[in-house]
């Protein structure tokens, strides 16, 4: 399943995103539908080509959401609101730009499944404090995988280790085994299984 992704821009801009549907289920979405959505709970892009186009009030909320990111020229408007915003792109910007951006702000996120909490490339038991590290592909391997659900491993390989899909190699199944044995460590309620070449979360048996 793809992680859901909304973009709010003007129609002759949204011929941009076209390609990224392979990677995301996207919703293409105009000005006049942020009043409605501005408490959105999927990762949200508002391409501004003018900040004029977005009322105050309406802006000051969507702002405040971090499920949002800003991609825009003009920073004026946001300073009035939200100082030192972090989820601002500037213009231009090619599509790896876009998508290392992207990926940057949602293993920023705080994400949780079962007693496991995961911020900043740390994983923390809820329950017992105990933390563990992660290299930024393991937190980005995590990331999809609380997202998305399933990922297919040339997904990840191509996403989180910038293998290209024609190449043969066993580099996933490394960075997976090491996933398991940190979430072992810190006694998580889950691990990370792999089945015809699909990678997922699943839940440990607590009775065994």
């Amino acid at each position: 399943m793809k992680t859901k992704l909304e973009i709010f821009s003007s129609e002759k801009l949204q011929n941009f995103f076209v390609n990224l549907d392979n990677l995301f289920d996207i919703s293409l979405k105009n000005f006049d539908d942020l009043k409605d959505c501005y408490d959105s709970k999927n990762l949200s892009i508002v391409f501004f080509e003018d900040k004029d186009f977005v009322e105050e009030k309406i802006l000051k909320n969507v702002l405040h959401n971090e499920n949002f990111i800003f991609i825009s020229k003009e920073h004026s408007a946001f300073d009035k609101f939200s100082k030192g915003l972090k989820k601002n792109i500037t213009p231009p910007l090619s599509i790896s730009k876009f998508l290392d951006k992207v990926n940057q702000i949602i293993n920023q996120k705080k994400l949780t499944c079962k007693n496991i909490d995961f911020n900043n490339n740390v994983a923390t038991n809820n329950k017992t404090n105990e933390k563990i590290y992660l290299t930024q592909a393991e937190n980005l391997i995590l990331s999809k995988l609380l997202n998305e659900k399933v990922v297919n491993k040339k997904s990840l390989e191509r996403d989180a280790l910038h293998i290209k899909e024609d190449l043969n190699t066993s580099s996933i199944e490394s960075h997976l085994n090491r996933i398991r044995k940190k979430l072992k460590k810190i006694d998580s309620d889950f691990t990370v299984a792999s089945k015809d070449n699909n990678v997922f979360l699943e839940i440990i048996n607590q009775d065994k």
